[in-house]
């Protein structure tokens, strides 16, 4: 079913709105946390309905939690499952699709122990390993940290790596969906931590990504630049910022880039070093040490690219919790950063598999809630010297930044009334203007399903996508070629079913109209989860 909604829209509109999320209880938290006991390797045929366009081809690889158990152990938190690669293959209108679980270091040590033997995101380090031993592992990001890099695909010089906040790389062979060979960033330029969605400049070729080191002042964040045609592991650090907490480095999972800059907002969900340290004597896991400042507001770090000097203004605005940014780009003398925002970090805190399963908590608006990011513009502007009420001076932008003695306080404004996640603009226009965003919701109030979004920044319109029973992973945008619109293309999604754990599909969209298309329906051996992030590669 596909319906639209304005923001702020008609009483009818609003009226269908309350209706839909009057329906609560039944939205199947369960598929975040699947187990997928059994992979499929093989590519299978998929039963097709509708057309595939003609101009369509390639692969498309969706990188996430997968395998939950090992033995009689089982992962605590969403976040911490073994990663499962997903694959679905199109070619001459078919569609195929396979799957593998990502054979890490720790993946390969849990399946020969027969139990879980690291700590991941929310699972503390087994029991059976001493206090000592515990504080030895911590010296070494080998030890210390799970290599399990379940959070996205992503492309560097022409190679494909599965990702996570860790800072290992895992290369992958696309074609068979093989581990290869694993490079520690740690060990190259000392990061502890990496944001898991490098952005690549469309001119050069060169990728970056920002990353928490420690140095003698305390954590900073590094600008990592992976320059194009060379080697990843001559990787080098172009830019460092302080933390403003010298014990508690911020929670960063994306950046921000335009032409001529880079964005990393540092938002008031921190990591307590003395908590961790405090956690590894306690045997506690990583999200224990998270910490949640809610009177403390985001920091916008505005770094120009071509100098890799940061802006002196101190840029600042009220404070909220994100994980993805859609897109930023520069308008004249602004900068323009969508992003799907929270009201706080809870959401980290809701998605505990025990929680998830709980059948009372469904009904609780409050947890339901804590799912629930709408999407925001933040303008910054770059020019401060004007002074005024508002130093933004953008045509028709409802956004404001006022100068608070040396602060430039900037005020977002909501794009959506439609809670939405793992926003995507057109590839092609990553980190120039944008009109159109294209998202996934969980609608915890919504009822049996997950819908697909579009949002029209300019008319303020939001279209929808959904079906009962049908959850949407995030949609990959892929441009028609030689396309001249912006929404001119396909948006494939992988969705599963709340009635059907081992039912996979394609979705596949007409990007403008959000109309379906066509989809691809494949029966599978083991239980599919639903994954977190997906990657197109075009067939050369």
């Amino acid at each position: 079913m596909v319906y639209r909604l304005r923001k702020h829209g008609s009483a009818a509109q609003m009226r269908f709105c309350r209706d839909v999320n009057a329906r609560s209880g039944n939205y199947d938290f369960t598929v975040l946390c699947r187990n997928c006991d059994k992979e499929s390797p093989d590519a299978k045929l998929c039963t097709l309905t509708g057309s595939v366009p003609e101009w369509l081809s390639g692969s498309i690889i969706y990188n996430g939690p997968g395998l939950n158990k090992f033995g009689d152990d089982e992962y605590k938190h969403a976040f911490d499952a073994a990663a499962l690669l997903q694959k679905f293959n199109i070619s001459k209108g078919d569609v195929t699709y396979a799957n593998r679980y990502l054979r890490s270091k720790t993946f390969e040590q849990n399946s020969a122990a027969g139990k879980i033997t690291k700590a991941e995101f929310g699972t503390p380090a087994p029991a059976d390993k001493g206090m000592f031993s515990r504080l030895f592992d911590a010296m070494d990001t080998e030890k210390m940290f799970s290599d399990n890099t379940l959070v996205c695909v992503t492309e560097v010089n022409g190679k494909h790596y599965a990702m996570s906040e860790t800072p290992f790389m895992t290369e992958i062979d696309t074609n068979t969906l093989e581990t290869q060979e694993k490079v520690n960033i740690n060990k190259l330029l000392g990061l502890m931590t990496q944001s898991p969605h490098p952005i690549t400049d469309k001119k050069d070729g060169s990728t970056y990504t920002v990353g928490m080191a420690v140095g003698m002042m305390g954590p900073k964040y590094n600008i990592l630049k992976f320059q194009a045609g060379e080697n990843l592991k001559k990787a080098k650090v172009v830019a460092s910022i302080s933390s403003r907490w010298r014990m508690s480095p911020a929670y960063i999972h994306s950046l921000g880039m335009t032409e001529n800059y880079v964005i990393v907002l540092e938002q008031p969900m921190a990591c307590s070093v003395a908590e961790m340290t405090s956690n590894i004597v306690k045997n506690a896991a990583f999200i224990e040490g998270l910490q949640w400042h809610a009177s403390e507001p985001v920091l916008f770090h505005v770094i120009d690219r071509r100098t890799w000097k940061r802006v002196n203004t101190r840029y600042i605005a009220d404070p909220f919790f994100f994980i993805h940014i859609a897109n930023s780009y520069e308008d004249g003398d602004h900068i323009v950063m969508d992003i799907p925002t929270y009201k706080d970090s809870s959401m980290l805190q809701s998605m505990f598999i025990k929680t998830i399963r709980d059948q009372k908590i469904k009904n609780d608006p409050e947890f339901g809630n804590s799912f629930k990011s709408y999407m925001h513009r933040v303008v910054i502007p770059l020019n401060t010297s004007g002074g005024g009420d508002n130093l933004i001076s953008l045509e028709g932008s409802k956004c404001t930044a006022t100068l608070k003695g040396t602060d430039v306080v900037l005020s977002p404004v909501q794009l959506s009334d439609v809670p939405m996640e793992n926003p995507t603009v057109n590839p092609k226009i990553k980190t120039l203007k944008h009109r159109y965003i294209w998202a996934m919701g969980p609608d915890p109030q919504g009822g049996d399903l997950g819908f697909v979004a579009k949002v029209d920044t300019s008319s303020g319109e939001t279209t929808k996508f959904s079906e009962a029973g049908l959850y949407p992973s995030e949609p990959v945008f892929i441009p028609k070629p030689n396309s001249t619109d912006e929404d001119d293309g396909v948006i494939a999604v992988l969705c599963i079913k709340s009635g059907d754990e081992k039912c996979v599909l394609l979705l596949i969209l007409d990007a403008a109209s959000m109309q379906e298309v066509a989809r691809g329906t494949c029966s599978t051996p083991g239980s599919i989860p639903i994954p977190l992030h997906g990657h197109f590669i075009p067939i050369s």
